[in-house]
Order: structure tokens, then sequence, then C-alpha cells
């Protein structure tokens, strides 16, 4: 489940001089800045899987490798909700002169999909990192009403701000909103004993903040 934290400070509360009552920006300003924490369930997996060959031709290499992939494919065409791109496609010579050629996977599903099919995966490609992140729309959902929280506190902030001042609430001058980037925890990866199935292990949360800073007015 999401969940919100409250993390709010005034960091600067500035009056402006009056120089005239009659335009805007002579009133009298109030200055806030605040942040709105929230936290998001880690609910899918991302999983990094790699085919390797090493030959003395790298065109044997590479159809090695391009094999192992196709096969990678046809068994993920049973699984439409594991959701998998080609993540990158590399050929270097290494000092015994043999060609190493490698193909990459990125797989992202929930837990319960996508762990026993990496166990599958893992007879022909190597297991690189798995890691836990919160979906995409259940971020997007956070950082809404993180937005609309931290919206509504800087009204109030800044009305009190005013009333603190001997003054009256006249209006907002600007608003600016930014998104932090939820932190995604990398989880360890524990293979169990009798078949190699992958357990994610660790962060079930992930963690991220909207930072606003804003202009009001009062007045006299």
């Amino acid at each position: 489940m999401k969940k919100l934290s409250c993390s709010l400070a005034v960091l600067a509360c500035c009056i402006a001089p009056t120089a005239s009552a009659d335009t805007q920006n002579s009133l009298p300003q109030v200055e806030l800045r605040l942040t709105q924490k929230y936290t998001v369930a880690n609910s899918e997996l991302i999983a990094q899987l790699q085919a390797t060959a090493e030959k003395p031709q790298a065109s044997s290499a590479a159809s090695v490798v391009n094999e192992d992939l196709r096969w990678a494919e046809q068994q993920l065409a049973a699984y439409p909700q594991i959701h998998w791109q080609l993540a990158g496609y590399s050929s270097n010579r290494q000092s015994d002169k043999d060609w190493r050629v490698a193909g990459d996977l990125s797989l992202r599903a929930d837990p319960k999909v996508l762990l026993p099919v990496l166990a599958t995966l893992q007879s022909r490609l190597q297991l690189r990192s798995l890691r836990s992140e919160a979906a995409a729309s259940a971020i997007a959902t956070a950082q809404r009403q993180a937005s609309t929280t931290v919206l509504h506190r800087f009204i109030e902030d800044a009305r009190n701000a005013c009333t603190a001042l001997g003054l009256s609430w006249s209006g907002v001058e600007r608003v600016s909103i930014q998104s932090g980037v939820p932190v995604q925890p990398i989880a360890p990866v524990f293979l169990g004993p009798e078949r190699a199935v992958p357990v994610a292990m660790g962060h079930s949360e992930s963690h991220g903040q909207i930072d606003l800073t804003g202009t009001a007015f009062c007045r006299k």
C-alpha cells in the first residue's frame, strides 16, 4: 500500500517593503519552501539476463548467442504479463584470441510470474542482476497525491504566515513543484539449493519526494 509521510518545513519567510499599495508587486510577500515525502511499495521485479559464447570465430559465437536469445523469446511468448526487451549486444576479442559475444535481456513483471520463468531461462542464460521496484503507475499516483497535499499545505502555511505578521491573505504569485526520483534499492539475489530459483530479498519500498517553492502575497 502507498503511504505518505509529511515532512514540511518553512525555510524562508520574507516581507518585502511596500512601495505602493496600488500594485500587486508592491504587496508584502511570503516565500515558502516545502517538501512532501512519499513511499511506494515495490511490487515488480527487474531481472537482467545474458546469453554469452566464446568461439575462435565471431560469427560462430554470435550464432550461439542468437540461438539462445531466440529460445528465450520462445519461452517468454507464453507469458504476456512479462515485459521484456533486448537490452544490449556486444562482441570483443579476448586475450586468447577467441571472440566473446554477449546479448542481454531485461525482464519486468510481478514476482509470482517472473520467478518461475527465471528458473527455466537460467538453463541457458545467466542471471546478471535482480532488483525490486515500484510500478510506474503506483509512483505516478503517489506523486499526484503528494503534490495535492503539499499545495494545500502551502496555502495554509502562507495564510498562517500572513496572520502571524499581522497581515491578511491576498493571493499566490507563483508556485513551482518538482518531483524527486524515487530511490530504487537493489535487492540481493539468493539462489535456491535445489533449483536455480532466484529470490529477491531486502527492501520492499521505494521513496521519493515532491519539492515546492512558492510566493504568496499578504496585505495590510
